[in-house]
């Protein structure tokens, strides 16, 4: 890999160091990272390839993924994000949702601050590299892969919408672990130059409450080594049950969506909230009935409505228009599944629960 000597530098300013002419290591609470690669960027987000080079906490050459942060000096908005985002890590301790392995806020020379969070990384990438791939080899994914993997998927689901189904003595000991979020002195020194506090990094920390992912998607799912699907990016997670009683909440969500969601999966509640309306948990139970569809069909259930009736998505999405194509690879049993997930009135979408119990009559029965 051939560095640069300014992005050296650049790496220098985020405890960054290299050894040689053209490798480059990174430290995360004093551990020694390579970097590998880039894996994926966004305005103020990069996530690379890193792999462990020291017997600390870490065996010596496990890889990983590091998400760069970077939050400008003043912006209180992107260090709270960042904040809940490594909370939301630590709380949903299932293996089907992807937990942080470390973290850690660094202050710039020029007051802004980098966040950065150590996860695990996923050798077999996501969902939608598979539908990718079978697009190009003509092959498709069979209904009993189809229903493995959607259960599992809404596993995970279950325990972000149902505190109950968190273990909460795992939840605490991870958050006072070795790899939780410093919140000594230093770290309160970090934040002095905006409101926030070390009260702040636990403003999230509500084990009591629903919360709901939003962004679920083929890209956000991810393969782990045993090949189960694995809930990834938890950026967008935060409490499900959302209430709009004045047109500025509207308006902030409509942005919010608008930056954070992928319409093609997100629910019609979500891109078009109305005053007086709430918003809960299925929202997700409909992005993984358009993801179940994308598996079984290998395109969204609102892009093939687009491409074939010329209707546009977010018009489909909003009267529920989709189609599925003439097949007999799929039973209708599992059709019926992916209708009752994409339904427009949320009140008669199947809960996570629901849909496991349906998916696992429909497993059972094969």
């Amino acid at each position: 890999m051939n560095i640069p000597d300014s992005l050296k530098y650049y790496f220098s300013l985020y405890c960054c160091d290299y050894g040689g002419t053209n490798d480059l290591f990174i430290k995360v609470n004093g551990n020694r990272f390579k970097i590998i690669r880039l894996l994926a960027e966004g305005d103020l987000t990069f996530v690379y390839l890193l792999k462990s080079v020291e017997e600390t906490l870490y065996r010596n050459g496990n890889y990983f993924a590091l998400k760069k942060i970077t939050c400008p000096f003043g912006d209180i908005e992107s260090v709270s994000n960042a904040l809940q985002e490594i909370d939301c890590y630590k709380i949903f301790q299932n293996p089907h949702i992807v937990s942080c392995v470390d973290s850690q806020i660094i202050q710039g020379k020029d007051g802004s601050k980098t966040i950065y969070i150590l996860l695990p990384y996923f050798k077999y990438g996501s969902i939608q590299e598979t539908i990718n791939r079978n697009l190009l080899d003509g092959t498709y994914i069979s209904e009993q892969e189809c229903i493995r993997l959607t259960i599992d998927i809404c596993t995970g689901l279950i325990c972000l919408h149902d505190p109950k189904k968190r273990p909460y003595e795992d939840i605490e000991s991870n958050f006072n672990s070795s790899t939780a979020l410093n919140t000594t002195e230093e770290t309160e020194g970090l934040l002095t130059d905006t409101p926030l506090d070390a009260s702040t990094i636990y403003s999230h920390r509500d084990h009591a409450i629903s919360y709901s992912h939003k962004n679920l998607k083929p890209s956000n799912i991810l393969i782990a080594d045993d090949h189960t699907p694995v809930i990834g990016d938890l950026s967008s997670c935060s409490k499900a049950t959302v209430t709009f009683d004045s047109e500025t909440q509207l308006e902030t969500l409509k942005e919010w969506v608008s930056r954070n969601c992928q319409i093609e999966y997100a629910a019609p509640e979500l891109l078009n909230p109305k005053m007086n309306t709430t918003i809960g948990t299925k929202v997700d139970v409909w992005s993984l009935g358009c993801t179940l569809y994308s598996l079984m069909f290998g395109i969204s259930p609102f892009e093939r409505e687009e491409q074939i009736n010329g209707t546009p998505k977010r018009a489909a999405i909003q009267k529920g228009l989709f189609s599925f194509p003439q097949q007999s690879r799929y039973t209708q049993g599992l059709l019926e599944i992916v209708n009752r997930c994409i339904t427009v009135d949320p009140a008669s979408r199947y809960s996570a629960r629901e849909l496991l119990e349906q998916l696992t009559i429909l497993q059972v029965s094969k």
